[in-house]
């Protein structure tokens, strides 16, 4: 009986930190998704998406020294609502009425600088837990 209520307080305490993580990033989304002014070739959520990248490239290099809630929170929730997928697309829609390439343009040069944010934060992340753990 004690294992099943630990599963149940486990899963709750997961639930709990994605919708508080979610609730966190979808809130600063909005907050920060502006117009660019002369940008009319990238998402409204350019920037916020690339931050995004750049954060779960860190919590990836970090994913064996945090608990597992730390992801949820952070990778799971904050990233997901940071950087949802349904603004995007949204966006690309929008683009894509006025000039179908430059909205083609827009998703390659997104993923392509997302992947490179993660990328980077990956090494960062990595390189500051090594340099750390030498001292």
């Amino acid at each position: 009986m004690t294992q099943k209520r630990t599963g149940v307080r486990t899963t709750a305490l997961m639930f709990g930190a994605v919708f508080l993580g979610g609730a966190a990033g979808s809130l600063l989304r909005e907050v920060f998704s502006v117009n660019i002014p002369g940008a009319d070739f990238l998402t409204q959520t350019f920037g916020i998406n690339i931050v995004a990248c750049f954060i779960l490239g860190w919590l990836y290099s970090v994913r064996n020294r945090v608990h597992a809630h730390v992801l949820h929170l952070g990778a799971v929730g904050f990233c997901g609502g940071l950087s949802t997928f349904s603004s995007f697309v949204a966006e690309l829609e929008r683009l894509a009425l006025s000039n179908i390439w430059v909205a083609a343009s827009a998703a390659a040069l997104e993923i392509t600088v997302g992947l490179a944010a993660a990328i980077l934060g990956e090494a960062i992340g990595r390189h500051i837990h090594l340099r750390g753990s030498s001292e």
